[in-house]
């Protein structure tokens, strides 16, 4: 029995669409079940904006579909369906502007990939780069102290539970007045850091991986920055 969500014969219009690539403003064709694809003009890979995050930490179906595999998948699915939470805020912020979009979304799918290689906590540090993205960005929140509980509200719309919403604005708290001490604290926020470079890096269009590896500060995004520099012979 194939998942009704993932087979394309019970999909609704929309499932089908297009993406302004950020690199070259090509239009790329994704259907919603896409993690992400290649621009066909520049060749730059773009995250989907519109992803389907998934059905096992609701769908009823779930143990039926997945076996023993459930109760793991919804795991893994809980942070999906908080990235989709996380993708219509950005999309709302951004006025549906196809850069930032992509660069945001980008940036929360290399927290999630870099995370993973350096065994940092995914939810603390997915959670607290989209909350990197709400300070960035101009929604009158204001200094940090003043924007918790604005912030605080965000983080719980995403689907996020209240313990790991206030985990995330402590680590942010402690990374804003330089007090990170604990050795895992420092190997989640080294990751956001990272990806921020990246996704930067790679929203202005450069070339030069082999340079931006040496401000890098995890050896998963250097490798990441050294195999790229390769493909693209930097």
């Amino acid at each position: 029995m194939k998942c009704p969500g993932q087979d394309s014969r019970y999909w609704k219009p929309g499932a089908i669409f297009d993406v302004k690539c950020p690199g070259c403003g090509e239009m790329i064709e994704f259907f919603k079940d896409d993690t992400r694809r290649r621009c066909p003009n520049c060749g730059q890979e773009v995250p989907n904006p519109e992803m389907d995050f998934g059905c096992a930490a609701y769908c009823p179906y779930a143990e039926h579909c997945l076996g023993g595999l459930a109760s793991e998948k919804a795991g893994d699915s809980k942070l999906k369906i908080m990235k989709a939470g996380m993708a219509k805020t950005l999309r709302s912020i951004y006025q549906n502007d196809s850069r930032k979009v992509a660069r945001g979304a980008n940036f929360l799918e290399l927290c999630e990939e870099i995370g993973k290689k350096e065994g940092a906590d995914l939810g603390i540090v997915v959670l607290s780069g989209f909350a990197k993205l709400l300070l960035e960005h101009d929604t009158g929140f204001g200094k940090f102290r003043d924007s918790v509980e604005e912030l605080m509200k965000r983080l719980l719309e995403t689907g996020a539970d209240e313990k790991l919403a206030q985990d995330c604005l402590s680590l942010l708290e402690r990374a804003l007045s330089g007090q990170i001490r604990e050795e895992q604290d420092i190997k989640n926020y080294n990751v956001i850091k990272d990806a921020s470079l990246i996704a930067d890096f790679e929203a202005e269009g450069r070339k030069d991986w082999d340079e931006l590896s040496k401000s890098l500060l995890t050896e998963s995004a250097r490798q990441m920055a050294h195999i790229r520099a390769a493909v693209h012979g930097s």
